[in-house]
């Protein structure tokens, strides 16, 4: 059920009501608002399933706009007692202000993708610049290997197929195979606590496995619930 942010009622009751009364009218005020955002959350929930690259950026854009309405509200509240913007800003430092716009710069660069965006091409392109990045190139090297080989781009019509072609350096090799050790490594040590249900079905060997089940299952268990059901009855034909 989509979440009730005021649990209190739209409209003002009205007035010679009894106490009992008062608590009926206060109940429907509530079902009519928790009807309405059921009502947004389906809708919500057709457009995820239409466009679903368009909807999570649409409530990507309504986050920051509550947020920003939050933080707006919250200044007009206190704008009273504190200090006006600029007198704040008249004392920061320019070395101040350089870490602070650094650290802003680097706090969005690095910004986590969520929901559906996790598997766009700006995040995966975004997870390829950050794997390269200790990776040093050889300038002179790949100049020298692509004036050795007058096929170094080779294409479809290429005679060159199944010959040995260019080969890495065991120093080029050994620094892939690190580069690997070190992403298992870290994929190995995050951790991030789930909820676990003992009455689930398990059907998976592993933690990757499992997460790779429930994906799976996101995307094609309706189609596929009949089908399992018989199965596991044994009826399948």
């Amino acid at each position: 059920m989509a979440d009730v942010e005021g649990s209190s009622s739209s409209s003002a009751a009205p007035a010679g009501l009894s106490a009992k009364q008062q608590k009926l009218f206060e109940l429907r005020m509530r079902m009519n608002e928790g009807r309405k955002k059921n009502h947004q959350e389906v809708a919500a929930e057709k457009r995820r399933a239409q466009d679903p690259v368009g909807e999570a950026r649409r409530q990507r854009e309504m986050a920051e706009e509550r947020v920003t309405k939050k933080r707006k509200e919250k200044a007009e509240a206190e704008e009273g007692g504190e200090e006006e913007e600029d007198d704040r800003l008249s004392r920061v430092t320019l070395e101040q202000a350089e870490g602070m716009e650094k650290k802003k710069s680097k706090k969005e660069k690095n910004k986590a993708a969520c929901g559906w965006d996790i598997f766009n091409q700006d995040s995966l392109y975004k997870a390829h610049k950050k794997r390269i990045a200790t990776v040093k190139v050889d300038v002179d090297a790949y100049k020298k290997a692509k004036e050795e080989d007058p096929e170094f781009y080779r294409d479809a019509n290429s005679l060159a197929y199944g010959q040995q072609g260019f080969q890495p350096s065991q120093e080029k090799v050994e620094a892939m195979v690190n580069e690997l050790l070190d992403k298992q490594e870290k994929r190995n040590k995050f951790s991030r606590r789930r909820t676990e249900h003992e009455d689930d079905d398990v059907d998976y060997i592993n933690k990757r496995n499992q997460h790779f089940n429930k994906k799976i299952d996101r995307a094609y268990g309706e189609y596929t619930k009949v089908i399992k059901e018989n199965l596991e009855r044994g009826t399948a034909i």
